[in-house]
């Protein structure tokens, strides 16, 4: 048997930059502890996507959190909890799990640990601490890029000695997608636009900006954000989709285009994903008492049950019911590729042997709902079959939290 401790550093060096996936640079990792030296020679630059999308689990060191009736642990005892000196095996570490290899993969991450994390997209995660420090994390290289404080946010809640910034920092910012990827250091042109805030308002930032630049939308409450040909594209709770263009920043231009047609529940989820030179709007159809469907008493308190899958398409010179520029066409087909929604920038990926075609992944988004729930979210994790209408639960409805319950990680 070769001694492949004894192959050519420059050889072994060779071979790591020809990996295309960061689960062939695991396996590479651990063929011995020199070839897992060749890590600190490529350096925290070389950023390697999964082969198929992660889940990352529910924090370790959440579980002390004194968080199980479901209320809001207030910032003192968040902070106590954060400063205790006790030892917590595992504490440091974060899991994710892997549909391509059914594996669990355990990351020293002290930089995740006890934060909010929401998926930015190009293998980002959005990190807010209960300091209100805001960063960009690359969980593979443990990468940092400082992002502006929470409390530089325009909007903010009315804080006084019984309410602080702490009491709400899981739950002030929802939703944020990049415009592009920040990767070796070549971040000026990188833009993060995020629905925060408690009328789930727009506003954007670049890495190394002052404050956080609301955007001008007469619309609140807004669901999703996706960057297509230049342009963020926002949609709100009642179905509508706004256009901004922020190429300006002193001169924002924000338009309505579309509207979901009449019959949809205010509080269904909705996403936007580019698919194919177009843009998708996903709604997410809940049940249960939640939504105020007495009937479905005995079932969890909320529950998904289904996806509409609508198609933005240009009018043309004719005006939609709505009297819109473009109107909304329902399709039933998503081909040989399938979406991610959640805590997540919503994607559209190729299916593959571990991914199935057609079919929607979901985490548990709910936040509204969640907290009210003794154990917290996770338990609305699923796949639905676009084909079939059919959902099948997978590997992460079993982890649940109120803070960190599991997200998909693209």
């Amino acid at each position: 048997m070769a001694d492949w401790a004894t192959l050519p550093l420059d050889i072994q060096v060779l071979i790591a930059k020809r990996l295309d996936f960061f689960e062939d640079f695991i396996g590479f990792c651990v063929v011995c502890k020199s070839w897992q030296s060749v890590t600190s020679i490529l350096g925290k630059d070389r950023i390697l996507p999964p082969q198929s999308p992660w889940v990352m689990l529910t924090d370790i060191a959440e579980k002390k959190f004194p968080m199980v009736t479901g209320d809001m642990i207030s910032s003192e005892m968040l902070v106590k909890e954060v400063e205790k000196k006790e030892h917590i095996e595992g504490m440091n570490k974060r899991r994710f799990f892997s549909f391509s290899t059914s594996k669990i993969y355990e990351f020293e991450l002290p930089e995740a640990t006890r934060k909010k994390c929401l998926g930015v997209g190009y293998g980002w995660l959005l990190t807010i601490d209960y300091d209100l420090q805001i960063k960009l994390l690359h969980p593979y290289t443990r990468k940092q890029i400082d992002m502006l404080h929470l409390l530089s946010f325009k909007n903010q809640y009315n804080y006084d000695e019984d309410f602080k910034p702490q009491d709400v920092v899981y739950s002030f910012v929802t939703k944020a997608v990049m415009s592009s990827n920040p990767q070796n250091n070549c971040n000026e042109d990188c833009i993060i636009l995020a629905i925060y805030g408690e009328y789930r308002v727009l506003a954007f930032a670049k890495p190394g900006d002052e404050v956080w630049t609301n955007i001008n939308v007469p619309s609140k409450v807004f669901t999703d954000v996706v960057y297509y040909k230049e342009k963020f594209y926002a949609v709100d709770c009642h179905g509508v989709v706004f256009v901004c263009d922020i190429s300006d920043v002193n001169d924002s231009k924000v338009a309505a285009i579309a509207r979901i047609p009449d019959g949809f529940h205010p509080l269904n989820r909705k996403y936007l994903v580019e698919s194919s030179g177009c843009i998708l709007l996903i709604i997410r159809i809940g049940r249960g008492a939640g939504f105020n469907y007495e009937e479905d008493i005995d079932r969890p308190f909320y529950y998904t049950s289904g996806f509409s899958i609508l198609k933005l398409e240009e009018c043309h010179g004719e005006r939609s019911s709505h009297n819109y520029p473009y109107r909304m066409t329902r399709i039933d087909n998503l081909g040989d590729k399938s979406l991610f929604v959640g805590y997540n920038a919503s994607v559209l990926l190729p299916s593959s042997r571990c991914v199935k075609a057609n079919c929607i992944y979901f985490s548990d988004d709910n936040l509204v709902l969640y907290f009210e729930q003794p154990y917290g979210g996770g338990h609305d994790t699923g796949i639905f079959d676009v084909e079939s209408g059919s959902i099948s639960l997978h590997y992460a409805s079993n982890f649940m939290s109120h803070i960190t319950p599991p997200i998909w990680f693209i």
